[in-house]
């Protein structure tokens, strides 16, 4: 997989990206995709998930200005690049790097038995 950078992405993936930097454990839900990008109109809620036995830490990434993403931020980014339009339902994150998405998509007509 190529190495994709912070400073290359779109406002609305670089604001995805510091949003899972922020929530750091818990997910983002309802983020709308519209023309296979994050449509800002509408801002997901967040979810955010603390464990009270730890003190909570801000991610370091939030500190720069560019960097590689993880891979699996780079599989997230493929996701919406492949859903063009649809709802991402819920973005589990974890160490400020998002883990799971649940996707909602229209199935094409020719796919409907």
């Amino acid at each position: 997989m190529q190495q994709i950078r912070f400073s290359q992405l779109s406002k609305p993936r670089q604001l995805l990206v510091r949003t899972c930097q922020r929530v750091n454990h818990g997910a983002i839900l309802n983020t709308a995709v519209t023309n296979g990008e994050i449509d800002l109109d509408n801002p997901p809620d967040v979810v955010f998930d603390f464990h009270l036995a730890n003190d909570v830490v801000a991610r370091a990434e939030l500190d720069l200005t560019d960097f590689i993403l993880p891979a699996e931020t780079c599989r997230l980014l493929a996701q919406i690049d492949s859903l063009q339009e649809g709802l991402l339902e819920k973005i589990t994150v974890f160490d400020g790097i998002p883990r799971r998405v649940i996707v909602r998509r229209s199935l094409p007509s020719e796919a409907i038995p």
